[in-house]
């Protein structure tokens, strides 16, 4: 009979060695997960005694204890809520660049020539491109056409071109007309220009002539 030979000889030995195999690997395994909780722990918080909690717990429990730090963790790493937060400063740098319409409050673009929601007219379209213009410009940007006065506003003060060498000339001074001399309202004059009587002297029995009963 044709019997296969064991690797220790006999059962006993080739029990050993198995269970000395068995022993390597779950210590190998138990090792393993230690530096993995260890490594994980420290992508997803920089807490010093929460590093510590995880990895005394997969120490101990070694496989249920890994476990538990699987349900336990923190669900984002420090580079995943790093990431997050940038998206959102960018949506919110957004939402501030975006104008509101002075009417509704609603969100418009810069481009958008009325609202969407009320239709009030934000900007102008240019008379050769149909651009959207602001209406504090006084130019288009886009093609350099001059924009036309609004309505109820003149034309736009320009300058004239001054010849080389002469000087502009100034307007002269109107001349004053010649003061009036006063003149006392005719009562007045009437009042002085009458004689007055001359004074009488005491116990003068003449009558008294009144030169203005002529």
């Amino acid at each position: 009979m044709f019997l296969v030979s064991w690797p220790g000889g006999d059962w006993e030995t080739t029990a050993k060695y198995t269970a000395g195999i068995l022993i390597v690997f779950f210590v190998a395994m138990w090792l393993a997960l230690v530096f993995w909780a260890y490594r994980d722990i420290r992508q997803r918080t920089r807490d010093p005694i929460v590093q510590t909690v995880a990895v005394l717990l997969v120490l101990v429990f070694s496989l249920p204890g890994h476990w538990i730090y699987l349900i336990l963790r923190p669900r984002y790493t420090l580079s995943e809520l790093y990431e997050r937060s940038l998206e959102e400063e960018a949506l919110l740098q957004e939402l501030e660049d975006l104008k509101a319409c002075p009417t509704c409050k609603r969100r418009v673009l810069d481009d958008y020539l009325i609202c969407p929601s009320c239709r009030t007219q934000l900007k102008e379209p240019c008379r050769s491109c149909s651009k959207p213009l602001s209406y504090a410009w006084v130019a288009c940007p886009f093609c350099g056409l001059e924009k036309p006065p609004r309505e109820g506003m003149g034309a736009r003060p320009g300058r004239s071109p001054a010849r080389p060498g002469v000087r502009p000339t100034q307007p002269r001074p109107a001349p004053q007309p010649a003061p009036i001399p006063a003149q006392r309202p005719t009562a007045v004059r009437d009042v002085f220009a009458t004689p007055r009587p001359a004074p009488r002297a005491i116990g003068d029995d003449a009558p008294i002539i009144d030169a203005t009963a002529e």
